[in-house]
């Protein structure tokens, strides 16, 4: 009783791994397009705000030049 009690929860637990990987490998490729479509803009906004950090360390880096050679 106890084995198999032990061996279908085990069933269990290893069942809803596999279903979680397989849900993430298929998924991406036969995924929800607006899912894709997302992503890819999310991917396109934490570039965006990458480039306005960049600009605004480099405009602060400007400043503090130009007021130590004053």
């Amino acid at each position: 009783m106890e084995i198999d009690l032990i061996s279908f929860f085990f069933g269990v637990v290893l069942t809803l791994a596999l279903m979680l990987v397989a849900e993430r490998v298929y998924g991406r490729f036969f995924g929800n397009k607006e899912l894709r479509k997302l992503r890819r803009e999310v991917k396109r906004l934490q570039g965006i705000v990458r480039k306005k950090d960049e600009l605004i360390k480099k405009s602060l880096k400007d400043l503090e030049t130009r007021e130590t050679s004053q």
